[in-house]
């Protein structure tokens, strides 16, 4: 450039200085224009050549016509015609400056940019104006010129004119030409053109014009500036596609010319006004309304474009927000694709993806800025999300105001039309630049919880009581956790042989475990080891796990847990889930294991097993007199013989309570059972040592082995009936279990169903017995007899059922139902007699006093309407005065309290003595059948039943006698004063109609 500079200024001096060298110095001048602008080609290769050629064609024509000029004037001296060949030549060079300026245009601004299009009109028609007004439209008026010149006159302002109008398109498109000296140049030689092309018309006008004045010079500058710069480096970017700028405003600068240009108009208007009249309005009117007409529409194309930003802006912020609230890749490329979707429209075709920037990925080289790329260059994999598309955007994804030199996360690349790629180019670099920030955060956030979790880690395996190791392929341990101290003793493991560390016995096992874990690629093994130290020995659980292919920890990974106490909690569970916590005898649980156990080995060799269960007689007497604790050590001492008494092969347990079992095995006959049976009642027989006093203890056995039994519920079942069978024999017996057995528990069982059958639907019977004044044979009461009902399946005595009763707890519901029934029939029986009315007595259990709710069932009773008052008597056994305590003391009161009278029922069949008479609040005594039957052949029975009758009348008592069935019974307790009496003398326990009867009938005995 400085050696064309030179030669155009030197050039330019001889052109002035020296006329004879006129034309070969022009001639030299636009050759050299010419070919510094393809040689500007060759050296910088523009992407787009074309328009630069044909503006060297340009030069070319015009130093063709120049020329031509000078060599008629200078060396052949002859009048140039007008027009001539060189005007054609001139006329040649605007179209082609014209094609090229378009080229360029074209090239460098991609797609219709109408704002910078109408900048372009609006300067054009600016300076359109004066040269319209001041060259053309006084050629128009010249008369002594041919339409041929005046054609040609025109049409050079008017090519002018057109070249303004695409170097204005040109420069408006972007920037202006700021930051581009080859633009900067060009323009400078269009206005010289320009300006010399006026002044020419001019000139040639006012008939003024002279070849090869200073005037020449602006020719000169117009092919220097063209030539300087093309030869210039910036200007392979004229022909580059540069980034369209969104702007709602244009720059200052373009402001200010505008302005310039619209001001064309009234500074005409106001010229011709001073010169003395307007003769050209209505061009200024054209002009002024095209202009007019113009900012109109660059106005609407302003207001177009900022709906447009707002909307761009709304969806960048919200692209911004879901970007902030990312928390993947995933979530990142999401939002970027809904915003380009969103820029894009629905209308263009469209993809998007990020593209990680590591060369498999894709391309070599990754662009540093934002530019238009291939889709293909991006690999197959980004081609592939980017649906076949062509052309596409990448946006680095890193800050605009971020150093270069940096890491590149990634490329944001947009595929779609290139239109509207760059007309939405800037929000996509500011896409990319926030998604690069969210994709560092991220990135940020996982290191920073990378370290954390390293750190929490680190922690957690300095603290941990589990011992972590690693092991290399010779078994040398090249790490240890800081608890691996504790597990070895103090030792620190590190740089020993682990199993070496470990105790004798299991020292080559965990060599080969160390060795199959390598060897079959197992990913983890599991095994107990025995770890040996000064203090003792640990059982250790191990895992072994091989990560010798992953590279932060390459070896064996053993994690040993101390789990000692944890096997000895579970033995002390076992022993106490199988063992009595009391006498550590086997419980239940582990009786039944080896009874199972026992009979699938008798299955399989000649041995028999037996079965003892064992109850001891009066338990509950030594926890009521000496207190539980005498009764605790009195189980152990049970337990202590037993043990003492059986074979290593025997097992004794303890069921609960007091009750014992003994697993007799490999017996050859059942009388060995037998025998050891008989041997357990002597053992236990002798007394017991129990704090201060000495306790003699005795106990029932049952006796079964597996002769009768299939299994070993059944061998169970089997020595539970004959401990059953045992006890109703009495103390101190023993019973070994034979069939009838069975069928007398079955029977039983059978009972007790119907019974609960009976007692569910209130199907129990009452039968009043009368009681009969001896003196004046009138009934005087009756006593409530419970029957069992009428059954297909026959009657069942009621001493056997209420037995039954008492023994399984029925006897309280049962003894309710009686008590309420019998008020109940009271009051009828009351209602029907015109006489006394007759009192109901009825038998309660002893069982039925310790009822919590006993006294409100008496007091219902009571309640029963037309039932008279004391007209109810309760009657006992001697078993309650036996029994008696504050709570059943307190319970009698209230029931006298009530109005009730006591009668105390077979008395002299018990152990009762007389002082219960005197402190026990009893009304009524009932003299036993037994003691009734022999009076009449016995005189001494006669003399006990005479002396009760006077201790019961010297106390104050009624004495009822029981099982009067002969006239001379009844005589003889007549005579013993006597006052009341029953038997079947009298009557046999009567249905509530014939008790009726009864009372409205005559006397029911027989007078002897």
């Amino acid at each position: 450039m400085a050696f064309y500079t030179a030669f155009a200024v030197a050039a330019t001096i001889v052109y002035l200085t020296v006329p004879a060298a006129y034309t070969p110095v022009w001639a030299a001048i636009g050759l050299s224009s010419a070919g510094a602008v393809l040689l500007g080609v060759r050296m910088h290769r523009p992407a787009h050549r074309w328009p630069w050629y044909v503006l060297a064609g340009a030069l070319l024509t015009f130093t063709a016509g120049d020329t031509y000029y000078s060599v008629l004037v200078q060396y052949l001296d002859a009048t140039v015609p007008f027009p001539s060949p060189s005007d054609a030549f001139y006329l040649l060079t605007y179209p082609l400056l014209a094609l090229g300026l378009y080229g360029l245009a074209r090239y460098r601004w991609a797609g219709h940019d109408l704002p910078a299009l109408l900048d372009a009109l609006l300067l054009t028609a600016g300076l359109a104006l004066p040269v319209w007004v001041f060259l053309v439209q006084p050629l128009t008026r010249t008369e002594n010129m041919t339409w041929v010149q005046r054609a040609v006159s025109l049409a050079y302002p008017l090519g002018d004119v057109l070249v303004l109008l695409l170097l204005a398109r040109l420069v408006a498109a972007g920037p202006g030409a700021r930051g581009n000296r080859s633009l900067q140049l060009l323009l400078v030689g269009t206005l010289a053109l320009l300006g010399v092309d006026v002044t020419y018309g001019i000139l040639r006008l006012n008939g003024a014009w002279e070849a090869g004045t200073a005037l020449d010079v602006g020719w000169i500058v117009f092919h220097a500036a063209w030539a300087l710069a093309a030869l210039h480096p910036s200007m392979a970017e004229l022909t580059a596609l540069r980034p369209r700028e969104p702007s709602l405003l244009p720059a200052r600068p373009r402001l200010v010319m505008l302005g310039l240009a619209t001001l064309s108009a009234p500074v005409v208007l106001l010229h011709e006004a001073l010169s003395g009249g307007t003769r050209d309005g209505a061009a200024i009117a054209a002009f002024s309304g095209l202009m007019f007409l113009l900012v109109l529409l660059r106005l609407g194309g302003m207001v177009v474009a900022h709906r447009t930003a707002v909307a761009r802006e709304q969806t960048l912020r919200t692209a911004t927000a879901a970007l902030v609230a990312a928390q993947r890749p995933q979530d990142i490329e999401a939002a970027c694709d809904r915003a380009v979707s969103t820029l894009f429209g629905p209308d263009a075709a469209h993809a998007s993806a990020l593209v990680p920037a590591v060369p498999d990925a894709g391309p070599d080289s990754w662009p540093a800025a934002t530019r238009v790329v291939s889709v293909a260059d991006l690999g197959p994999a980004a081609a592939a999300r980017l649906r076949g598309l062509d052309t596409a955007l990448a946006c680095p994804m890193v800050p605009p105001d971020r150093p270069p030199g940096g890491d590149l996360p990634g490329l944001l690349v947009a595929a779609g039309p290139l239109k509207r790629l760059t007309e939405i180019r800037g929000p996509l670099e500011s896409l990319a630049a926030h998604a690069g920030l969210a994709m560092e955060r991220i990135g940020l956030r996982e290191e920073i919880s990378r370290r954390e979790s390293e750190a929490y880690f680190r922690t957690l395996v300095s603290n941990a009581s589990d011992v972590i190791l690693i092991v290399d392929d010779d078994n040398t341990v090249r790490y240890a956790s800081p608890s691996a101290r504790a597990v070895f003793g103090g030792t620190e493991p590190t740089g020993s042989v682990l199993p070496d560390l470990v105790g004798r016995r299991d020292r080559e096992r965990a060599r080969q475990a160390l060795d199959a874990l390598r060897a079959e690629g197992a990913p983890e093994t599991h095994d107990h080891w025995w770890v040996t130290r000064d203090s003792g020995r640990t059982e250790v659980e191990v895992r072994c796990s091989d990560l010798r292919g992953d590279p932060t920890v390459a070896g064996i990974v053993v994690t040993l847990r101390d789990v000692t106490e944890q096997r000895q909690l579970e033995q002390e569970l076992t022993q106490r889930a199988f063992h009595d916590a009391l006498t550590g005898l086997p419980n239940r649980t582990l009786l039944l294991e080896r009874v199972e156990r026992a009979l699938l080995r008798g299955r399989r060799e000649p041995a028999l097993t037996c079965l003892l269960f064992i109850d001891l007689d009066d338990f509950k007497m030594v926890n009521d007199t000496l207190g539980h604790p005498a009764g605790d050590l009195l189980l152990m001492a049970v337990g202590e013989r037993l043990s003492g008494t059986l074979r290593r092969t025997d097992t004794a347990a303890r069921l609960g309570g007091d009750e014992f079992a003994v697993l007799m095995e490999d017996a050859r006959e059942p009388v060995d059972a037998e025998l050891l049976a008989a041997q357990i009642l002597q053992t236990l027989s002798r007394p017991v040592r129990l704090l201060e006093d000495s306790v003699s203890v005795s106990a029932s056995v049952g006796v079964a082995t597996a002769l009768d039994s299939a299994n070993a519920d059944e061998l169970l079942q089997h020595a539970d009936l004959a401990l059953y069978a045992a006890k109703a024999a009495g103390k101190r017996q023993w019973r070994r279990f034979r069939p009838p057995l069975h069928d007398r528990v079955v029977r039983r069982h059978e009972l007790q169903e119907r019974m609960d059958a009976i007692v569910g639907n209130g199907g129990f019977a009452l039968r009043y017995q009368p009681v009969v004044d001896l003196a004046t044979e009138e009934v005087v009461g009756f006593e409530a007899l419970l029957r069992w009902p009428d059954d297909p399946r026959g009657t069942v005595p009621t001493e056997q059922f209420v037995a039954l009763a008492e023994e399984t707890g029925q006897i309280a519901s049962l003894g309710a139902w009686v008590l309420r029934n019998a008020a109940a029939g009271a009051a009828r029986l009351q209602a029907t007699t015109s006489g006394p009315a007759p009192y109901i007595s009825v038998n309660v259990s002893a069982r039925q006093f310790r009822e919590a709710d006993f006294v409100d069932q008496v007091r219902a009773a009571l309640d029963t309407p037309g039932l008279r008052p004391g007209s109810l008597q309760l009657e006992l056994t001697e078993t309650v005065l036996m029994r008696r305590d504050k709570q059943i003391d307190a319970v009698v009161q209230r029931v006298k309290d009530l109005g009730v009278r006591i009668a105390v029922d077979d008395f002299g069949t018990g152990f009762s003595g007389l002082r219960y008479l005197r402190e026990f609040p009893v009304d009524v005594l009932k003299i036993d059948k037994s003691y009734v039957d022999d009076i009449t052949v016995d005189t001494r029975q006669f003399a006990l039943v005479e002396g009760i009758v006077r201790i019961a009348r010297t106390l104050g008592l009624d004495v009822i006698a029981e099982g009067i069935e002969t006239p001379e019974q009844w005589a003889l307790l007549t005579s013993m004063d006597c006052r009341f009496g029953q038997g079947f003398l009298f009557a046999r326990p009567l249905v509530p109609d014939q008790a009726a009867a009864l009372l409205d009938g005559p006397a029911p005995g027989r007078r002897p």
